[in-house]
C-alpha cells in the first residue's frame, strides 16, 4: 500500500475519533464486523480485536469477509447492544461472561449520537437479515439499546430463517426518561445527544413502540427504597432512569440490581440473571 494510503487513512481515524462513535455495525459474521462511518459513508472490516483489515466499500468488505469465512460458535447468537453515547467496548463484560456460558455473543457498536433509534435499527436489520450459521437471536441491551431492540422488533421476528428469541432490557426507559425532558430545555442537550437524546424522552416515539412480543427481563438499577440514587428524580431510581420507567405494560420478568445506570451491565447479579435467563 502506498504510504499516501496509509497516511490518509491513519488521519482518517483521529479525525473520528479512533472510531469509537462514528461507526455503526452493518453486518456481522464470526467475530468480524463490517462497519459504516455515519459521515463520510465510508466503510471498513474489523476482526474480532476491532483492527481494521480494510477501508473500503460495502461490497469490497464484504467481499473479503466471504473469503475470510468465519462461523459463529454457536447456532444461538446473542447480540450486545449499548446505551447513548457509549460504545460496544462498554459491553465487554457481559458479551465475555455469555461466551463463558456458551453462547455466542457478541457487541455491537453504533453512532447513537449522530442518528435516531429507526436509523439504529435499520442498520442492525440489515445485519440481522445477512447472518449465516445462526437458527435463533437474542438481544442484550443496555439503556436505549433496549429501545432499539424494541423498534427492530416492531418490524420482524425472523430474518432470513433466523428467528428471535429473548430480550434482556437494563435499565432502558421504556416509559421515556423524564430527565431527558428536563435536559432538554437545554441547547447543550440537543448539541451533545444528538437525534437519540430526543428519542428517549418521553414522547411519541416510546409511546408508538409496541412492547417486545418475545420473553423479556427487565434490569432495573435502584436503592429498593423511594429516593433512590438520586434524590432529584421521582420514585427509586439508578440516578438517570426511575425504576418505574424502565417497566412493561405486558408481562414480563424483573429484576432490581442495586447498582447505577452506567454500570448496571457490569454488576454480577445482573450478568447472572441474564444468562440464567437466556438458558431457561
Amino acid at each position: 500500500m502506498p504510504w499516501s494510503d496509509i497516511e490518509k487513512q491513519i488521519r482518517d481515524e483521529v479525525k473520528n475519533l479512533g472510531g469509537r462513535y462514528v461507526w455503526t455495525d452493518v453486518a456481522l459474521q464470526g467475530n468480524y464486523h463490517i462497519q459504516r462511518n455515519v459521515n463520510t459513508g465510508r466503510y471498513r472490516l474489523l476482526d474480532g480485536d476491532r483492527r481494521r483489515l480494510l477501508l473500503a466499500g460495502y461490497e469490497s468488505c464484504k467481499e473479503k469477509l466471504d473469503d475470510i469465512g468465519p462461523k459463529f460458535e454457536s447456532r444461538h447468537l446473542v447480540l450486545l447492544i449499548h446505551g447513548l453515547g457509549r460504545h460496544a467496548g462498554i459491553m465487554d463484560k457481559p458479551k465475555l461472561a455469555l461466551r463463558k456460558a456458551g453462547l455466542a455473543a457478541h457487541s455491537l457498536n453504533y453512532a447513537t449520537l449522530f442518528e435516531g433509534v429507526n436509523e439504529h435499527a435499520t442498520h442492525f436489520t440489515h445485519l440481522l437479515e445477512n447472518l449465516k450459521g445462526i437458527d435463533k437471536v437474542s438481544f442484550v441491551t443496555h439503556s436505549l439499546g433496549g429501545l432499539v431492540a424494541r423498534e427492530i422488533l416492531r418490524r420482524s421476528l425472523v430474518w432470513n430463517g433466523v428467528t428471535a428469541n429473548k430480550l434482556v432490557m437494563m435499565g432502558t426507559p421504556n416509559k421515556g426518561a423524564q430527565i431527558a425532558e428536563f435536559l432538554n430545555r437545554m441547547k447543550a442537550y440537543h448539541f451533545i445527544s444528538g437525534p437519540s437524546g430526543q428519542d428517549v424522552r418521553p414522547n411519541l416515539l416510546v409511546k408508538e413502540l409496541p412492547e417486545p412480543p418475545i420473553p423479556t427481563l427487565i434490569i432495573a438499577g435502584g436503592t429498593g427504597t423511594d429516593t433512590g440514587f438520586n434524590p432529584l428524580l421521582a420514585g427509586d431510581n439508578d440516578g438517570i432512569v426511575t425504576v418505574a420507567e424502565t417497566r412493561l405494560d405486558s408481562p414480563h420478568e424483573f429484576k432490581l440490581v442495586k447498582v447505577i445506570h452506567t454500570t448496571i451491565m457490569d454488576h454480577e447479579e445482573s450478568i447472572n440473571a441474564t444468562i440464567q435467563f437466556l438458558a431457561d
